[in-house]
């Protein structure tokens, strides 16, 4: 059984058709990057999975269970764990306080023995008594990813984990979610631009491409679809330039 399922999913906002009928499943453990331009739709498509917004039609199933009317938080508990492009950090808090919370809304116990096993797990916990705000780009977004862990998911979603780092951060990063997935097994849907690094962590990458799926497969046959082509560098490159 596959672990998500997502089905004819539609969003549009206003005028603005943002997905069409987009359809992919995931299994247990596995890891997808979604990749496409600029407004095709990628964030939009990860905060559905999330619950962060209402699907138009179409459903999401996660461990055999539709989900679609459960709210965000309700989606957590179940074990969908979500990081943001633009981190979503309690600033004034600790480091420390912010691994508690979640902790204590995902359903769990508010636990600072176990958040303390998180910030280890991601590097963080000489620093659990500084306050957010003061952390670099690059720890803020391993403090999401503790902040995620939080509430033992059995799917990670990632927006641009790797957006705004040098090549030394995103190394650590991509080093630091493999280990992740060694540990815990779990299941990582990537949305991601920075493909060098994307391709190293998965072998299976959805296009998208004005809401709709143009390519499914390999990261390799990327390179071969006239329609990522299309989608990347216009028409006048598809068919050999013909």
């Amino acid at each position: 059984m596959s672990l998500l399922v997502v089905e004819g999913v539609s969003k549009s906002f206003g005028g603005n058709r943002v997905l069409k009928e987009v359809s992919f499943s995931l299994k247990e453990g596995e890891i997808l990057g979604i990749v496409g331009p600029n407004g095709s739709g990628k964030t939009t498509l990860l905060n559905i999975l999330s619950g962060i917004v209402k699907q138009d039609k179409g459903s999401v199933i996660f461990m055999g269970k539709p989900v679609d009317r459960l709210r965000p938080y309700a989606r957590a508990r179940m074990g969908i764990g979500r990081t943001f492009q633009i981190t979503r950090l309690f600033t004034n808090l600790s480091v420390l306080e912010n691994v508690l919370i979640p902790l204590h809304y995902g359903g769990g116990d508010a636990d600072p023995g176990r958040a303390e096993e998180l910030l280890s797990m991601v590097g963080l916990l000489e620093m659990k008594d500084r306050k957010a705000g003061s952390l670099s780009l690059a720890q803020r977004k391993r403090l999401e990813l503790a902040r995620a862990l939080s509430v033992n998911p059995r799917l990670l979603l990632l927006d641009e984990v790797f957006a705004g780092l040098n090549p030394v951060s995103i190394r650590e990063i991509l080093d630091l979610l493999k280990e992740i997935h060694s540990l815990t097994g779990v299941a990582m849907i990537l949305v991601e631009h920075v493909l060098k690094a994307l391709f190293q962590i998965t072998r299976r990458v959805i296009v998208l491409s004005e809401g709709r799926i143009i390519y499914e497969g390999e990261p390799e046959g990327m390179a071969r679809s006239e329609e990522v082509i299309k989608a990347y560098l216009g028409e006048r490159y598809a068919s050999g330039g013909k």
